[in-house]
């Protein structure tokens, strides 16, 4: 699987998804509702194709569940691999410095 990142990415999210969300990385199914940031051209467009959240921050392991609202902040990037994660997705790591990533749970 080679992840390469489009940029960055704020976003209002429901949780589809949270079967995979108890290991790490934690992986989460996921539709946009709302862009609030972008450094991404037209990302509303993007929006649209978003599918997943991929947390490597432990903080975020089996935080949510399917169902949740949740406010993300991350990088957005283009998976591509052979299984069924493969698109756009919001990813949150710990190797940035220059960045501070988080998912707050909203309601």
């Amino acid at each position: 699987m080679v992840a390469k990142e489009v940029g960055a990415i704020s976003v209002l999210a429901r949780i589809t998804d949270h079967s995979e969300g108890l290991v790490t990385p934690a992986l989460y199914g996921i539709e946009v509702d709302t862009v609030t940031e972008s450094t991404v051209d037209e990302p509303s467009v993007f929006a649209r194709r978003i599918t997943h959240l991929r947390s490597y921050l432990g903080a975020y392991t089996g935080a949510f569940r399917t169902g949740d609202v949740v406010y993300l902040s991350g990088r957005l990037v283009h998976i591509q691999g052979p299984d069924v994660h493969s698109g756009f997705g919001i990813e949150l790591t710990p190797w940035s410095a220059a960045e501070s990533f988080l998912a707050n749970l909203t309601r």
